[in-house]
């Protein structure tokens, strides 16, 4: 793994937590600035989220703070 992969993802980590903005908005553009092909760092962005909210859902669903509700017509 390249040092410049590494510091990217400390940059970006740090601003997603200081700001909460979206990691989407801040990885995918860094990654094409770097010169990675644009669906490569789309594609690279989704598996990531996907990875990250699957995680988070399973944290939650564990802590009993998902609650299902049914909506009645």
């Amino acid at each position: 793994m390249s040092v410049s992969i590494l510091f990217m993802g400390f940059i970006v980590g740090t601003l997603v937590g200081l700001t909460g903005v979206g990691g989407a908005a801040l990885l995918t553009p860094l990654l094409i600035i770097l010169g990675i092909n644009p669906s490569i760092a789309v594609g690279t962005d989704l598996l990531y989220n996907s990875i990250t909210k699957l995680f988070g859902v399973v944290s939650h669903w564990k802590q009993q703070t998902v609650h299902f509700t049914l909506i009645k017509i």
